[in-house]
């Protein structure tokens, strides 16, 4: 008989799951506490268009992305993001980030010469990588430590800081070189110079960020479409209880409701995760507690075009801010000259982002004074003269889950004591990594997870 398993969480990873799962052969029930599905994917209607403010670009790089898009038949529908490069918030003004720059650190060092961010001495420092030993290969570090050991302090505060810094909303001296930034660590695996491990490669290549016109909902509408399952929406799950391994679990919902189930894939927050867990499995709800997570916010705001024509700086694809700036604003993104579907030569759409692990300062501002700060950044910044016509405020309590050092380590441990239990498996950013096709991968390594683990009774698994 076909295994039922629920699936805890109706965002990316929780829907990739449910769809590998019913592919297979087993019976699945989505169950989402809120009122919609998507998760931290979300498309609002926004000054005559459609905007996304949470996940705001799909990156298609890795072969599960593009397999999964093929298979819901919407890569004609992908727009690629327009080419063009971000200016970095120096003490000495705006400065372009170099090519071959990425939250990994430089690849290049031409670029970084001509980029003017960092002193004579940071360039010399930087140029001596090749002849720094190899040192960290198979242990986990944080990606500060290890960078400023391979190019110099420079190089992580005034470039990987805004980038990586920026797209997790942490700390990099805090953050695991091997769960936070994969590629990095499998680059120190294979060679003792991440420079000359670069070179001789094409830096050329198609662009790899892609979106729709509709917004990342589009994906979301897809996979729900095709899952071939049940899905459930405000429904909260209140506690679970794991039976033994061969007869399952227990769900109790919000509403006083029982639901017995073969498997269950928790594609939750860890916080939310250890409060499901606390009484079935203490040793697993203890050992998630007290992971860190940021809390974020994202503000759209719409300016005259012709106002932001006047502004040079407004040119390009946006802007990073280091942690030491001081500044409540930490990204932005200049969303018209990103995507094309998106210029409509009348307005100018910003995507304004903050929030860091560690603070709080958002939570304390109201959304009126929190855009004033942000805009009030932005200004600064860039010399835009317009204050702004529309805005919309979507913020993300604890939605930034920190990779820090030690994490993978912490999490072998809390799956393996909770595979020990019963048919439960964790999935999503908090446990594998953020970004969306690290969603999906972990997605589908749920679905074969779930169904590895009732194989003796299942006749779903090939």
């Amino acid at each position: 008989m076909a295994p039922s398993v629920a699936v805890i969480g109706g965002g990316i990873t929780g829907l990739v799951a449910a769809r590998a799962l019913t592919a297979r052969g087993a019976r699945v029930t989505v169950l989402e506490a809120g009122s919609r599905l998507g998760g931290q994917i979300r498309s609002v209607a926004f000054a005559g268009h459609t905007v996304d403010v949470g996940a705001e670009a799909l990156h298609i790089a890795g072969p599960h992305v593009g397999s999964l898009l093929d298979e819901l038949g919407l890569r004609r529908d992908l727009v690629q993001a327009n080419p063009g490069s971000a200016w970095i918030w120096t003490g000495r003004g705006l400065r372009r980030l170099p090519a071959g720059v990425g939250p990994a650190g430089p690849t290049r060092l031409r670029p970084l010469l001509q980029a003017r961010i960092l002193s004579p001495r940071g360039l010399v420092r930087a140029g001596l990588e090749p002849l720094i030993p190899g040192s960290t290969r198979g242990s986990d570090v944080a990606v500060g430590a290890f960078l400023s050991r391979r190019f110099g302090r420079q190089v992580t505060d005034r470039l990987v800081d805004p980038l990586l810094g920026s797209l997790h909303a942490g700390d990099v001296h805090r953050l695991s070189l091997r769960a936070a930034t994969p590629y990095l660590a499998a680059q120190v695996d294979q060679h003792r110079s991440l420079l000359l491990a670069q070179r001789g490669r094409s830096q050329a290549g198609a662009p790899s960020f892609v979106s729709f016109p509709q917004g990342l909902t589009r994906l979301i509408d897809a996979l729900e479409a095709d899952a071939g399952c049940t899905v459930r929406c405000d429904t909260r799950v209140e506690a679970l209880t794991v039976v033994d391994t061969d007869s399952g679990c227990e769900l109790r919902t919000a509403s006083g409701e029982s639901l017995a189930v073969d498997a269950a894939v928790l594609a939750l927050p860890a916080h939310a995760a250890a409060r499901l867990l606390a009484e079935t499995a203490p040793e697993v709800a203890s050992g998630l507690d007290g992971w860190r997570a940021a809390s974020v916010v994202t503000a759209v705001v719409s300016y005259p075009a012709a106002a932001a024509d006047a502004a040079p700086a407004m040119r390009a694809s946006g802007l990073l801010l280091p942690s030491t700036s001081g500044r409540l604003l930490k990204a932005a993104t200049f969303l018209t000259r990103k995507w094309p579907f998106l210029d409509d030569g009348e307005r100018m759409l910003v995507r304004l982002s903050g929030g860091r692990a560690g603070s709080e300062e958002i939570a304390a501002l109201d959304d009126a004074e929190l855009v004033r700060r942000l805009h009030a950044d932005l200004a600064e910044a860039t010399g835009l003269g317009a204050e702004p016509l529309e805005v919309h405020v979507e913020r993300w309590p604890r939605a930034m889950p920190q990779l820090e050092v030690g994490h993978l380590e912490r999490l072998a441990a809390v799956r393996g004591a909770l595979s020990a239990r019963g048919p439960v498996v964790l999935a999503g950013a908090p446990y594998d990594g953020i970004g969306l096709a690290a969603c999906i991968r972990s997605g589908q390594r749920a679905a074969d997870a779930i169904l590895t683990l009732r194989a003796p009774t299942s006749e779903a698994v090939p």
